[in-house]
């Protein structure tokens, strides 16, 4: 749910503004109001420098261990400093390393020689000049005619030099190329000298992560509190010769209370509002238990707006079975809950309910799991398991098997997502326009949900169509006048019957194949088997007949290939019921989304 917010506007003396403004992020519950102004260069140089030690800190991370942190002598932005200067020093080393890998690359072929001794050579009048030339082009013929000593084939390439005297000329159809002015074993020498430059700057990485970093995430939070408090002073509006302060904000109702003891106690005037249609307030998301677990999920789309109904509660139990319907496995299942339930004890606090969200998506999978047979890739349905042998000899009598109910329970599902979505765009309707606005979709209800409930009866009182046909018709004829002529009241007749005849060719297109967009689920749950499966016959098939040998690498083999499928398998469990949450569900629920997070003005710690 949304929790209600309260609109505050604040008239303050001028020389009090500075002393309220700070004791209200001490309180740390208003989200202050941002007006639609261009935000100052000040402002955004000290946002790009934010991020730049935000970037910073997500390197240190990196190079954390489990060794024990140890809080460092250094301020916050000296690390900083100090990182930016060893990440610049540590580029230029690369750049050479690079270079030096390049050039040991090309001597490479030439072998180890001292370009010295060359020059000697040629103070004494012996010139020796380098040759490239490929394979099949090179003639024998051209040793006795010159002093030729072949170094090394490399890359289809001979290279060659060619030893003259002062005064000799050389006339050989291949490519010369410049003497090396550099010994091999002097360069290996240099990048190995490099390398150690390297690794000391690593070293200190790894010392800074654990001595330094709580220092520089300090430093990050300074710089968020100084940003913000100048952001409130920028979207602070000056009045009666800049002596009178005006700026808005919005607080939860559940805190006005709080601000309301200290504003009547400061000289700060205020009057306070409910948002109107036109106001954006800013949106806090207020569910626990069950659906508390899956905001972060519903985030990563879209907020709602402020008079729009939260979908997380909606969405959350929807999302949990598709994940289970996917994965299905129960072997996987049971390994994610107990996971889940020993990092719940170990994790942070703030990482506690993604463990139990892990937890429940797990359950989920152990569900699906045992619905479709399937631990660690065994097919339960094949075993001599009572249950499952059961209802294997009653899924054969009836001429189907577990796969075709998993395919018709995949469309089901499916299609109880899209008219609960449905439903839940009629109440948001309601709730934002009223229910004259909502006629259309209460009509496409009354026209699915109608159908399936006739079609339904008949099946399950043997009463034929042909008698319920009086009521069908009735169905289809009340649904079809709210669809196409009354689909909004506040409309007139002939708008609305254009918009209804535009919307019924959107549903009768799209819905469809929103439906069939859930045999993913389906799909998804058969690949996991199937893979989990050949992991399973390679492990039994490759381990051979050697004792102890063959359990060893059976073991390897069902390791390796479980942690593959669990991996690719979870990773496709958790995006493909995304992607049916965000556009098959939030677009049959009308979800338009855009609500801006709220975002206190307060201290950080």
């Amino acid at each position: 749910m949304i929790s209600p917010m309260i609109k505050y506007s604040f008239l303050i003396y001028h020389r009090e503004y500075e002393d309220i403004l700070e004791e209200l992020r001490d309180l740390g519950v208003v989200h202050i109001v941002e007006q639609e102004l261009d935000i100052s260069d000040e402002i955004r140089e000290k946002y790009q420098y934010l991020d730049r030690v935000d970037k910073a800190i997500r390197f240190l991370k990196k190079w954390e261990n489990d060794h024990p942190v140890i809080g460092g002598k250094l301020y916050g932005k000296d690390v900083f400093e100090e990182l930016v200067e060893l990440q610049s020093r540590q580029e230029g080393i690369i750049n050479k390393l690079n270079s030096l890998r390049k050039e040991i690359h090309e001597l490479y072929p030439w072998g180890n020689f001292s370009p010295d001794m060359i020059t000697r050579l040629r103070k004494e009048g012996i010139y020796i000049r380098f040759f490239i030339c490929p394979t099949r082009k090179f003639e024998q013929e051209w040793k006795d005619k010159y002093t030729i000593e072949e170094i090394g084939i490399h890359g289809g390439q001979v290279h060659f030099i060619v030893i003259l005297r002062e005064g000799e000329e050389v006339s050989i159809p291949a490519e010369e190329v410049t003497p090396p002015t550099r010994s091999l074993a002097s360069l290996i020498e240099e990048k190995e000298g490099v390398k150690e430059e390297i690794e000391v700057i690593e070293k200190r990485y790894e010392e800074m992560a654990r001595m330094d970093l709580d220092a520089l995430e300090r430093y990050k939070n300074e710089l968020i509190q100084e940003l913000e408090y100048e952001k409130a002073v920028y979207n602070t509006t000056r009045e009666a010769d800049e002596k009178l302060m005006i700026f808005e904000g919005w607080v939860p109702k559940e805190a006005a209370s709080k601000l309301n003891s200290y504003l009547d106690e400061s000289s700060a005037a205020y009057i306070t509002s409910e948002p109107g249609p036109d106001d954006k307030a800013p949106i806090l998301l207020k569910n626990k238990g069950f659906a508390g677990k899956f905001e972060k999920l519903g985030e990563l789309y879209s907020l709602p707006s402020y008079k729009e109904l939260d979908m997380t509660p909606f969405f959350a139990p929807f999302y949990a079975l598709f994940f289970g319907f996917c994965l299905g496995d129960a072997g996987y299942g049971i390994l994610m809950v107990v996971a889940a339930v020993f990092a719940r004890k170990k994790v942070q606090k703030e990482l506690k309910p993604m463990a139990v969200l892990v937890m429940y998506l797990g359950v989920a999978t152990l569900l699906f799991g045992l619905i479709g047979g399937t631990f660690f890739g065994i097919n339960l349905y094949h075993s001599n398991l009572p249950i499952y042998r059961d209802l294997q000899a009653m899924f054969t009598e009836r001429g189907t098997d577990i796969n075709m109910i998993l395919f018709y329970l995949s469309i089901t599902l499916g299609g109880i997502q899209i008219i609960f979505g449905m439903v839940l765009k009629a109440v948001n309707e309601t709730i934002q326009f009223g229910w004259k606005y909502a006629m259309g979709t209460y009509g496409w209800l009354m026209l699915i949900v109608g159908s399936i409930l006739v079609y339904l009866t008949s099946v399950v009182t043997g009463i034929p169509m042909e008698t319920l046909n009086p009521v069908l018709y009735a169905v289809l004829g009340i649904s079809g006048l709210m669809i196409l002529f009354l689909n909004n009241l506040n409309r007139n007749v002939f708008a609305n019957f254009g918009l209804g005849l535009w919307n019924t060719y959107n549903m009768a297109t799209g819905l469809l194949g929103d439906i069939l967009s859930y045999i993913r689920l389906f799909a998804l749950g058969i690949a996991s088997a199937i893979l989990g499966f050949v992991f399973n016959s390679l492990a039994v098939s490759m381990s051979g007949n050697i004792p102890v040998v063959s359990a060893i690498v059976m073991i390897i083999i069902l390791l390796f290939g479980h942690s593959i499928n669990l991996f690719m398998s979870g990773l496709g469990s958790f995006v493909h019921p995304m992607r049916l949450t965000f556009v098959e569900f939030y677009k049959n629920a009308g979800f338009s989304g855009g609500g801006k997070k709220y975002n206190p003005f307060r201290r950080l710690d």
